[in-house]
C-alpha cells in the first residue's frame, strides 16, 4: 500500500520537498543550512515521506490534504516561535490518523470484494 503511494507521488514530492525546506529555512534564525549533515539527510527524508502522504491526501480529498499540507508548519519550531516544542505532536497524530484512515477503507474494499457484497 505504502510503496505504491510512493511510486505514484515521489516525483512531487522531490519537488516540493526542497521548496518547503527553504521555506522553513527563511524562518529559521541561523545562516547557514548544512546539506551534507546527517540532521538535515534525516529531516529531508521525514518531510519527504510525509510529503508523499500529504500529496496523495490532495488528490483524493483535497480538504484532508490541505490539512495534512498545513500540519506540516508545525513541525518547525521556528514558524511558531510561542509554541516550541509543543505542536509537532499534532502533526504526527494527524498523519497517523490519515494513514489509519488509509488502511481502513483499504481493508473495507478488500472485505467488501471477499465477502461478495
Amino acid at each position: 500500500m505504502f510503496a505504491s503511494l510512493v511510486k505514484t507521488n515521489y516525483k512531487n514530492a522531490l519537488i516540493v520537498t526542497p521548496l518547503f525546506l527553504l521555506f522553513v529555512s527563511f524562518f529559521n534564525s541561523s545562516d547557514e543550512i548544512r546539506l551534507f549533515s546527517t540532521q538535515f539527510f534525516i529531516t529531508f527524508i521525514m518531510y519527504f515521506f510525509m510529503i508523499i502522504l500529504a500529496l496523495d491526501a490532495l488528490t483524493n480529498n483535497k480538504i484532508i490534504g490541505v490539512i495534512l499540507f498545513l500540519s506540516l508548519s508545525f513541525l518547525p519550531p521556528s514558524i511558531f516561535s510561542d509554541y516550541k516544542g509543543q505542536l509537532f505532536p499534532v502533526t504526527y497524530l494527524i498523519f497517523i490518523t490519515y494513514l489509519l484512515y488509509i488502511s481502513g477503507i483499504t481493508m473495507f474494499k478488500n472485505w467488501k470484494k471477499n465477502a461478495g457484497i
